[in-house]
């Protein structure tokens, strides 16, 4: 059975178990080599000292739950409670008219790992014009973003406007920067000069609000071969419906 330790309860045991190794190295060598009995209670005292002392150092927090409580309750110690999370709104909108939109998101399972891209292109009267999913094989992580934009922008060359959850792409896409890596150099170039002899926005928008291009993770992690769809797919139906009334969500984070 697999067991999770808040931060701070991990920081506790990881200190008692590096200090009870060496006690037991130390009052062995001291029975080998000078005849000296194990003073238990030393030893005992020692560990005690070092789980206070990690505690005191206040570099990680607990869970705010009962459990983490009654661990730091037998130590004799105080919990250091998480800080509360912030809570964002996050409504996708439409473009503006005479705009198509394309949400785009990336993923891959390990880094590298098998990985896959896709993107939904919207119109500004609330239709799916189009969506993709290609899978690309063994990727890097930081990889699949680049090469997901890099098709987007391929397929809207001539009228397009771009929204990923990966703010580090929007941000260079912002100002068209060329610093990438060279595993996605060449795609990234050909993205560059195509944005500037097109009309073309970017923006960020949170993962909570990319519903649909999110909702395909799943499904272009298990294809292998790539797929488009001119009209709206029944798995993800209900989310393109949510987007269009202009539904809430919230972030955490």
């Amino acid at each position: 059975m697999y067991v999770s330790f808040s931060d701070q309860i991990r920081v506790l045991l990881k200190a008692a178990i590096h200090v009870v190794v060496w006690s037991v190295w130390y009052s062995h060598n001291e029975w080998i080599f000078e005849g000296k009995s194990v003073d238990f209670k030393a030893a005992l005292s020692l560990v005690w000292r070092s789980v206070y002392d990690a505690n005191s150092l206040g570099i990680s927090c607990m869970r705010n739950c009962v459990d983490d409580l009654l661990i730091l309750y037998r130590f004799g110690l105080s919990g250091r409670p998480g800080k509360a999370p912030v809570i964002r709104s996050v409504v996708w909108s439409l473009p503006a008219p005479g705009w198509i939109k394309v949400n785009t998101d990336g993923a891959a399972l390990g880094s590298p790992g098998v990985g896959g891209c896709r993107g939904v292109f919207w119109t500004c009267r609330s239709f799916v014009k189009a969506c993709f999913a290609f899978p690309l094989g063994q990727v890097f992580a930081f990889e699949v973003e680049f090469l997901t934009v890099s098709l987007a922008i391929n397929y809207a060359w001539n009228l397009g406007w771009l929204e990923s959850d990966s703010s580090y792409v929007v941000q260079l896409l912002s100002i068209r920067s060329d610093q990438v890596t060279w595993h996605v150099c060449q795609a990234w170039q050909r993205c560059i000069h195509q944005i500037s002899h097109m009309a073309f926005q970017v923006s960020h928008i949170f993962r909570a609000g990319n519903q649909v291009a999110d909702a395909l993770s799943k499904h272009v992690l298990g294809l292998s071969s790539d797929s488009w769809w001119s009209s709206t797919h029944s798995f993800y139906s209900s989310l393109v419906g949510n987007d269009c009334m202009g539904r809430e969500l919230f972030r955490f984070s």
